[in-house]
C-alpha cells in the first residue's frame, strides 16, 4: 500500500503514461498532420516519468 502513497511513483506513472500517449499519437498521425510538439513533449514527459520511477525503486530498495 505504501507504493500508492509515495509521490515519486504516482508522478512517474502519470508522466510515463502521458508521454507514451503523446508519442503514440505522434507516430499514428497522418503525413499531413504531424504535430511535432507531441514528439518533443511526449519524449520529455516519458524521460521525466522514467527518472521518477527509477528514483522510487532506488529509494524503495535502500529502505528495505
Amino acid at each position: 500500500m505504501q507504493k500508492f502513497t509515495d509521490l515519486r511513483f504516482i508522478i512517474g506513472l502519470f508522466f510515463s503514461l502521458t508521454g507514451l500517449i503523446l508519442l503514440v499519437s505522434y507516430f499514428m498521425a497522418t503525413e499531413s498532420n504531424h504535430p511535432v510538439l507531441n514528439l518533443y513533449s511526449g519524449g520529455v514527459m516519458l524521460v521525466f516519468g522514467l527518472v521518477m520511477l527509477v528514483l522510487f525503486y532506488k529509494g524503495d530498495a535502500e529502505n528495505a
